[in-house]
């Protein structure tokens, strides 16, 4: 089977622009374990009364700091369609 679409609004540029470049990489394998199977991370916690997901990206090389992605999982298009991202410690 072919792996999942993952759209990062535009909008969030900014953000991923602001993070470390360890925090970036975080960023971009955890999307890249997205792409193979949105709901097959067991740290991947599905949030009560919405049809969201969140993971946490491994903490930054650099940093420590970790990446949350908030998203949403579409079935029929097979896309994750990112809604959010927080960096923090």
């Amino acid at each position: 089977m072919s792996d999942w679409t993952v759209l990062l609004p535009e909008r969030l540029n900014r953000e991923v622009a602001e993070l470390t470049p360890g925090e970036r990489k975080a960023l971009y394998l955890a999307l890249k374990q997205l792409s193979e199977d949105p709901r097959a991370d067991s740290r991947a916690e599905p949030l009560t009364g919405a049809e969201l997901r969140r993971v946490l990206c491994a903490p930054a090389a650099d940093t420590g700091g970790v990446v949350t992605i908030l998203y949403r999982v579409i079935p029929d298009t097979r896309t994750v369609a990112v809604i959010w991202l927080v960096a923090g410690p």
